[in-house]
C-alpha cells in the first residue's frame, strides 16, 4: 500500500490508473498462483484482456456460497488462497552481516506463507475463513491507522473497545489501530469477555473519552446507564460498526449521551467487510466510508441482475482485492446494500478524494417476502429495524418471522422501557406496525434478560435482530 497521505488526496483519474496497474498485478497473481485459473480456463477468460477495472464486468461473481465448507468439500475456502511456491515455506535466515544487507526488491519469500486465520461473522452462512499472511497484517496495520486518521483519533485518545472479541477483522483492526498510534486502550472482548457492568464501570476508572461497539451494544450500554442512573461524564465520542448502523442509530446514541450527562455525543461510523480485509470509516456521519482504492476496488451492483451501476446509484457492494496475499477474490458480492451507491468526489467535509460509499448499508438477506392469504407482501427488515430502534418507549426487542394458519406473521418481542405501560405500548406498536409495513403482526412482551438472551446481546459478535423461523 502507498503513503496515505500521497493516496487520501489522488485526483481520481489517478486513482484510476492506480487501480488499473494494482489490477493488473493482481490478475497476474491469480493467473500464476490462484486457483481461480480453473474459472479462467472453463469460463475461456483470458486474464490478460482484462486491461483495467472497466474490463471487470467480464469476469463472473464470487459469492458466499462459492466458499462455505460442506461436508463433501471442507477445504472449500482453500480455493480462493494464493499458493505457496517451495521457498515459501522455507525460513529465510539471514546471520552475521547478512542481516545488514540491502533489502531486495522483489517480493520476499515469505510473502506468501500462511500465518493467520480470521473468519468472517457468520450472519447468513457458516463462518468462512480468510487466511492471513504477514503482508496482509500489516496491510491490516496500515489501514487501521488511517482510520484513526479520518476518525480525527490521537494518540492522546483512551479507547475502551467493546466489539466482540473474535477471529474477526472488525475487533482486530480496533486493536491494531490503538496498538500503531500507541493510544492507552482496553480491548474489553465485549459482553463476551467483560460483560457489560465491567465495561461501564471501566469507561468511568479509566476516564475513557472513546467507546467502540456494535451499534445495539453502544444503544445497551447508555439505556442500561440512564435506567440505573449511571453517568459517563468522561464519554466524548462512540465509534459503531459490525453492524447495521443508519442515521436513525447515531441520532438515537447522540440523544442517549445527552441524558446520561456525557461529555459529547459525537458519534462516527464504520463499515467492515470481512472479505475485503477491512473496514471504512466515515470522517462525520452522512459524509460516506472513505475506502482505500491502493487495497481494494469498489463496484456497486444491481443486486438481481448484477449490472454494474452508475455513481450514486443504490445497489450492491462488490469488493475485488487489489493487494492481498493468503484468502483473495475477484467480484465478491457482499450482500450488503448502499442506500446512495458510490462516489469519487471528494469529501466535502474532510476534503479526501478516495472513492466514498454514501448512504445506509442495508442486508440484502433482510429483504423479505410475507405469504399473505391472498398475495406476497414485501418487508424490508432493515426498515423494521429502523423502525424500531426510532420508538424511546423500547427499551429493547427482536423479531420473527413465523407460519401462522397458513400466512406468514411478523411477531415482535418488546420489552417497554422504564415507566412505559407495556400493555399500552403493545396494543399501539401492534397498530401502528400494521400500518406501517402492511403485515399481519402479533407483538408481545417479555423481560430485558429473555431478550438479550434471545438476540445474543452479550455472546454474539453482533446481537441477532430478526429471526426468519420458516420452513
Amino acid at each position: 500500500m502507498q503513503a496515505w497521505s500521497k493516496v487520501s488526496r489522488m485526483t481520481a483519474p489517478n486513482i484510476k490508473k492506480m487501480q488499473d496497474e494494482l489490477l493488473a498485478r493482481m490478475l497476474k497473481e491469480f493467473s500464476e498462483k490462484h486457483p481461480y485459473r480453473s474459472l479462467f480456463s472453463s469460463k475461456n477468460i483470458d486474464p490478460g484482456l482484462i486491461k483495467g477495472t472497466d474490463d471487470l464486468k467480464k469476469l463472473p461473481f464470487t459469492n458466499k456460497q462459492d466458499m462455505v465448507p460442506s461436508d463433501a468439500d471442507p477445504l472449500k475456502p482453500k480455493q480462493f488462497v494464493l499458493e505457496q511456491s517451495p521457498e515459501d515455506n522455507k525460513t529465510q535466515k539471514k546471520r552475521g552481516f547478512g542481516l545488514f544487507a540491502k533489502k531486495e526488491s522483489k517480493p520476499s519469500p515469505g510473502e506468501y506463507k500462511l500465518i493467520q486465520l480470521y473468519y468472517t461473522a457468520g450472519r447468513t452462512e457458516e463462518p468462512v475463513p480468510l487466511v492471513f499472511t504477514r503482508y496482509d497484517l500489516d496491510n491490516l496495520k496500515e489501514v487501521a491507522v488511517r482510520a484513526f486518521d479520518i476518525l480525527e483519533l490521537e494518540r492522546d485518545h483512551t479507547v475502551l473497545n467493546a466489539l466482540s472479541f473474535a477471529p474477526n477483522v472488525s475487533f482486530w483492526q480496533m486493536f491494531y489501530s490503538t496498538i500503531n498510534v500507541g493510544s492507552t486502550a482496553l480491548h474489553s472482548g465485549g459482553g463476551r469477555v467483560l460483560g457489560m457492568e465491567k465495561i461501564i464501570l471501566a469507561l468511568n476508572n479509566m476516564k475513557a473519552p472513546v467507546l467502540v461497539a456494535y451499534p445495539g451494544y453502544a444503544l445497551a450500554i447508555l439505556q442500561a446507564c440512564k435506567h440505573f442512573g449511571q453517568d459517563l461524564p468522561a464519554l466524548e465520542r462512540i465509534l459503531i460498526g459490525m453492524d447495521y448502523a443508519p442515521m436513525i442509530y447515531v441520532e438515537r446514541i447522540q440523544k442517549l449521551m445527552q441524558q446520561v450527562n456525557a461529555a459529547g455525543n459525537r458519534v462516527q461510523r464504520l463499515y467492515f467487510v470481512s472479505e475485503a480485509k477491512s473496514g471504512w470509516a466515515e470522517c462525520e456521519p452522512g459524509f460516506g466510508y472513505h475506502t482505500n482504492p491502493d487495497h481494494v476496488f469498489i463496484e456497486i451492483v444491481d443486486p438481481k441482475t448484477g449490472v454494474p451501476l452508475g455513481e450514486g446509484e443504490p445497489g450492491e457492494v462488490v469488493v475485488t482485492n487489489l493487494d492481498s496475499r493468503g484468502t483473495a477474490l475477484l467480484r465478491f458480492r457482499t450482500g450488503d446494500i448502499t442506500t446512495e451507491g458510490l462516489t469519487t468526489e471528494p469529501c466535502p467535509n474532510c476534503r479526501r478524494t478516495v472513492p466514498r460509499i454514501l448512504g445506509n448499508i442495508e442486508r440484502k438477506d433482510l429483504y423479505l417476502e410475507l405469504r399473505d392469504k391472498e398475495a406476497l407482501v414485501e418487508l424490508n427488515g432493515n426498515v423494521l429495524r429502523q423502525y424500531l430502534v426510532s420508538r424511546e418507549d423500547i427499551l429493547t426487542c427482536y423479531s420473527e418471522i413465523i407460519c401462522s394458519e397458513g400466512c406468514d406473521l411478523l411477531k415482535v418481542v418488546v420489552k417497554g422501557s422504564s415507566g412505559v405501560n407495556e400493555e399500552s405500548l403493545k396494543n399501539d406498536l401492534e397498530l401502528d406496525l400494521k400500518n406501517t409495513f402492511k403485515v399481519p403482526v402479533e407483538v408481545d412482551t417479555c423481560s430485558f434478560e429473555a431478550a438479550a438472551k434471545k438476540t445474543g446481546l452479550e455472546n454474539r459478535i453482533s446481537a441477532q435482530q430478526i429471526f426468519d423461523l420458516r420452513d
